[in-house]
């Protein structure tokens, strides 16, 4: 060990309580640098396994592919796995309303689709069958492995369903039933490419091709779906005949974008940590000069001061990085898995999924290569901090460091100002204007803090539980049409498809209505449409909403009008319309106004109807009330559509009867498959849990900063006594007293707090109110009312006050412990 390390030794044991502000800082920084990862990459870890375990494998699938293609893709080097499937035959199910599929699957595709059998194996011959228990149960048969079973079915032609036939089949293997399969009544059976081959005829087969894209491993997410189209357009596939398996693919493959917001919070927390460290650096540097100076002169270079407080800095960082790894991971473990216990990471089915997997321990939260990631970041930001202290050190001279007496170095030699009479107040003064650039970088490193506090509780305090149920509920009771946009592997669930035959009749609202404790129903209208005048990425016109309210929705829609007029003529003979949806007034290009014109292209069934409307209001109305669209009087809508596009029932029930009827009508809705039941209850107690948890994550993080900010406000005090322990000493010795003493270091600290409140409050008030106004335009959390953050604000203000008393103190009594003649000698 050579003299620089033994003197940096040396050092760190003697400078002990600086090193401790110091290394609490620093594993405070590991800490956030690792809590941030290990909460973001472990709950994504946990839903992509979820994902795995509960979802198809397969990258991407092609519809109604000829024989031809589809022998094509088998061999296609640019896909692999590739597997076929094709739906054959249905069987005849004249007595009940359920729908069952005779499916031939390929090996491939029954590994991509993870069907497993119950028992037994898959067919091979043409009197082969795979069934279930809920399949022979509709079908009115019995039967197990090696029995056999006749079964009506229609074959699958060009032009529809065949003539029905029947054929006996050897059950060889059995399935499990979903709940899905259960509750919706629609069942599958697995049978042979024999059998498929002898029902229809040749060159009429329609396959289904499952395959994933070769060499996808590094690629992303869009790259990969960009493939699936080239793949797709080389065989002449149709846009509206390629599915992508979207919920695997992100689960599997990167997504830069995810991680956007997580690199963001990380450079916050290494530039905080940065700050702050350098921050106590650079105000211990001030008691060091001395010390500097005379290694200068009995011979150190500047090569070995810098060497020295390098390897001082990085003894602490040693001893301080471990610490705040271990806590982070720790934090993090118990966040993520709050996470998962408060159903807040996923939907219900994938939250259990994902709790499972944690009770199974199926995936590791603790990731090496987090905890060596976090301690680079962490030696990096304590060698940035340490930049500008070890230039300083190696500066200093033997003749600086004699005359050193802990002031800004003056540039200008200049009049000392004096007084016929001293008092507490000009020698606090005195004091902090001898060195005005400690006191700048103190206000600073803890105003930085202060206002990303403001900031946060702004935003925090803006998040509304009632707010954020309005936006998913209307009424105490919702019941709308479960559809899904987009979704080509189930058409059938598009909302013009239902409202064919839509379940939301009059006969089930009359059932609702004589349903004891209901005030009164309102009916929502809507249909799916697109906007002519924007357009989508690929070209097409943007998709949009277009709904009807009633006459009691339209009455409450009127308090949110920021532009025009619902009393406007124009909305009354169908050529007006409501701009409300936040979508489509925040997509570019959407600078509309009052009296613009609109093009709107309106799905009603399998027709599309075209129409123009004149906008003759703006509202800036909750999401459960207006949808994310455009909107027309109910009545208006309904003579445009031939089709009943009734699409929710809002359910109002009398005083402390919302849980009965709640029953009610869920006993009325169990079992339709298109139909969704919530209440304001549930959305409300949502709401509240989701906002509970960022409440307590963000406010947690906040806490952190905080800390780290506290930790430079004591080095600050500690320093500033410390440098000044001989002045002090002969000011006490002509009579300054202890509580005068105490009372300069009170008004010192009480300035710092007020720089400190001052740069948080003004400037965080400031930047939380452009925060507001952004979050509100973007719709995030529901944000709508701005709410100024009075209790944290005063909280903070309170926090820093009692903290800066307690730091008088504590110096104070430190201080004291010396006698008035060392203190006098000090120095020397």
């Amino acid at each position: 060990m050579n003299i620089i390390t033994k003197t940096a030794f040396a050092n760190f044991k003697k400078n002990r309580s600086r090193n401790i502000l110091i290394g609490a800082a620093i594993a405070l920084t590991a800490m956030l640098l690792t809590i941030v990862p290990t909460v973001v990459f472990g709950s994504v870890d946990l839903r992509f396994t979820a994902v795995d375990n509960l979802y198809p494998t397969f990258h991407g699938m092609f519809r109604d592919v000829d024989e031809k293609a589809a022998q094509k893709m088998t061999g296609d080097a640019r896909m692999t796995d590739t597997g076929l499937r094709e739906d054959a035959a249905y069987m005849v199910c004249d007595d009940t309303d359920a729908s069952i599929s005779m499916v031939y699957c390929d090996r491939n595709t029954v590994k991509l689709n993870r069907l497993k059998l119950k028992e037994g194996e898959l067919p091979r011959r043409a009197d082969e069958i795979v069934v279930s228990e809920g399949l022979l149960k509709v079908m009115g048969l019995k039967g197990g492995i090696g029995d056999k079973i006749t079964v009506p079915y229609q074959p699958v032609m060009a032009d529809g369903l065949g003539q029905a036939a029947e054929k006996e089949f050897t059950i060889t293997g059995m399935t499990e039933d979903s709940e899905e399969a259960v509750e919706k009544n629609i069942y599958s059976s697995l049978i042979s490419d024999k059998f498929a081959e002898e029902i229809i005829p040749a060159g009429e087969h329609r396959y289904r091709v499952y395959f994933s894209v070769a060499d996808a491993k590094g690629k992303t997410t869009d790259a990969i779906k960009d493939n699936i189209k080239e793949i797709g357009k080389s065989y002449n596939i149709g846009e509206t005949e390629i599915v992508e398996n979207g919920e695997y693919l992100f689960a599997n493959y990167v997504d830069p974008a995810m991680y956007a917001g997580m690199v963001i919070l990380m450079v916050i927390i290494v530039l905080a940590g940065i700050l702050t460290i350098y921050s106590i650096y650079y105000v211990s540097m001030m008691n060091k000069v001395q010390e500097y100076g005379k290694l200068k002169a009995i011979g150190s270079t500047k090569r070995q001061i810098r060497q020295l407080v390098f390897r001082e800095g990085f003894t602490v960082a040693a001893a301080a990085v471990p610490v705040g790894l271990m806590l982070g991971l720790g934090v993090g473990i118990l966040l993520v898995n709050g996470m998962v216990s408060s159903d807040l990471a996923s939907d219900n089915l994938m939250a259990e999924e994902m709790k499972k997997i944690i009770a199974d321990g199926g995936v590791s939260l603790v990731k090496p290569w987090i905890l060596l990631l976090a301690a680079a970041v962490s030696c990096v930001s304590v060698y940035i901090s340490l930049l500008r202290p070890m230039q300083k050190a190696a500066k200093i001279s033997a003749i600086e460091a004699i005359r050193f007496q802990g002031t800004d170095k003056e540039k200008k030699k200049k009049q000392r100002r004096g007084y016929e009479e001293m008092n507490i107040r000009r020698l606090t003064a005195s004091n902090l204007g001898r060195n005005k650039r400690r006191t700048v970088v103190t206000i600073v490193t803890l105003g930085i803090t202060g206002i990303l506090f403001v900031v946060v509780a702004t935003i925090l305090s803006c998040m509304n539980p009632k707010t954020m149920a309005m936006d998913t509920t209307r009424g105490d009771i919702h019941i709308t049409l479960n559809s899904e946009s987009g979704n080509k592997m189930h058409p059938e669930r598009e909302l013009s498809n239902i409202q064919k035959n839509n379940p939301l009749t009059e006969e089930l609202k009359e059932q609702i209505a004589s349903i004891d404790g209901v005030d009164r129903i309102e009916t929502y209208t809507g249909v799916s449409a697109a906007l002519e005048e924007l357009r989508e990425d690929d070209g097409r016109p943007l998709e949009t909403g277009l709904g009807g309210l009633s006459e009691e929705a339209m009455k409450e829609l009127d308090r949110y009008v920021t532009e025009g007029s619902l009393a406007d003529d124009s909305l009354k003979d169908g050529t007006g319309i409501i701009l409300s949806g936040g979508y489509v007034k925040s997509y570019p290009g959407a600078d509309w106004k009052t009296g613009d014109k609109v093009h709107l292209l309106i799905e009603d069934g399998d027709e599309v109807v075209k129409r123009e409307f004149k906008i003759a209001a703006v509202t800036d109305a909750p999401y459960g009330l207006t949808g994310n669209g455009f909107i027309l009087p109910s009545s208006v809508l309904e003579d445009i559509c031939e089709n009943d596009v009734t699409d929710d029932f809002y359910i109002f029930t009398e005083k402390g009867k919302a849980g009965s009827v709640a029953e009610a009508v869920k006993q009325l809705t169990d079992g339709q498959e298109f139909l969704q039941m919530d209440t304001w209850k549930d959305a409300y107690a949502q709401s509240e849990k989701s906002i509970g948890f960022m409440l307590y994550g963000c406010y947690g993080l906040m806490f952190v900063f905080g800390l780290i900010g506290i930790l430079n406000l004591v080095n600050t005090m500690i320093n500033s006594v410390y440098i000044r322990r001989r002045e002090l000493g002969v000011l006490q010795a002509v009579g300054l007293s202890g509580k005068q003493t105490v009372r300069m270091l009170q008004l010192e600290g009480l300035f710092y707090t007020a720089g400190t409140l001052l740069l948080s409050v003004g400037a965080g008030s400031i930047a939380g109110y452009g925060c507001f106004l952004w979050a509100r335009a973007e719709s995030i959390m529901s944000i709508r009312t701005y709410e100024y953050p009075v209790v944290p604000v005063v909280v903070l203000a309170a926090i820093i006050l009692v903290v800066q008393i307690l730091i008088t103190y504590m110096v104070n009594n430190s201080f004291k412990k010396q006698s008035l003649i060392d203190r006098v000698r000090f120095a020397e």
